[in-house]
């Protein structure tokens, strides 16, 4: 079984990205009451999401990826699909300074 704490290899895609599955436990598990079902493109912020719960959020991808974004990219991009790609430009963008 998947949790938030296992990063995504290869064919583990149809349980959510792992945004998806971030998105959930910090929003489950705050004081957010939730009247809808969180999907790949649910606005964060449109579900009780909120600033407070941010450092959260990015901890908790940060465990499970190994990488923490910027706070920002969560107010430019707020659902789980648009973190997904924007992370994914972030992070071959590092790469490739590095290499």
């Amino acid at each position: 079984m998947l949790t938030v704490d296992t990063p995504l290899s290869g064919g583990e895609e149809s349980s959510g990205s792992l945004w998806l599955r971030v998105f959930r436990r910090v929003l489950e598990d705050s004081d957010v009451d939730i009247e809808v079902a969180i999907e790949e493109d649910t606005n964060f912020f449109n579900v009780g999401g909120h600033s407070l719960l941010i450092p959260l959020l990015l901890s908790r991808y940060e465990s499970a990826s190994g990488w923490r974004p910027p706070a920002s990219l969560i107010f430019r991009c707020p659902s789980p699909r648009q973190l997904e790609e924007a992370s994914a430009m972030l992070r071959a963008e590092a790469a490739a300074e590095e290499g």
